[in-house]
């Protein structure tokens, strides 16, 4: 999927980082940086 470069620099996200895309709800669908997602299930925040 491609998204739009000012989209992802208003979020602060790189051409290239890896997302993870899961629903959040009915019609919403969420996307967040691989490395945060991680960094939360260990613990320490981001990588």
């Amino acid at each position: 999927m491609e998204l739009p470069l000012g989209i992802l620099a208003e979020a602060g996200i790189s051409p290239g980082t890896r997302l993870l895309v899961f629903s959040d709800g009915d019609g919403r669908i969420v996307l967040r940086r691989a490395e945060d997602a991680i960094g939360d299930l260990l613990g320490k925040g981001t990588l």
